[in-house]
């Protein structure tokens, strides 16, 4: 990976991170994914997209159940 893309991917954590005020290339930027059929967005399709215009990538997901915040907030007993 060349300087300026390490650079621009710096950037782009910073603003996401650190602050949301520090300027960075919008492609850059992590963002939040869901499913919202109201205004036509699938998890699916933002993955599928993504991954058509990238070399290689990385992953992390999360899936919150109403359940399990009961649990974190109240204990499991």
């Amino acid at each position: 990976m060349n300087n300026e893309k390490i650079t621009q991917l710096q950037q782009g954590l910073a603003t996401a991170f650190v602050d949301s005020n520090t300027s960075s290339n919008l492609a850059h930027k992590p963002h939040f994914v869901s499913n919202n059929y109201k205004e036509g967005r699938k998890v699916l399709s933002s993955i599928e997209d993504e991954l058509l215009l990238c070399e290689e990538f990385s992953i992390s997901v999360a899936f919150l159940l109403c359940v399990g915040l009961l649990l974190f907030f109240y204990g499991a007993g």
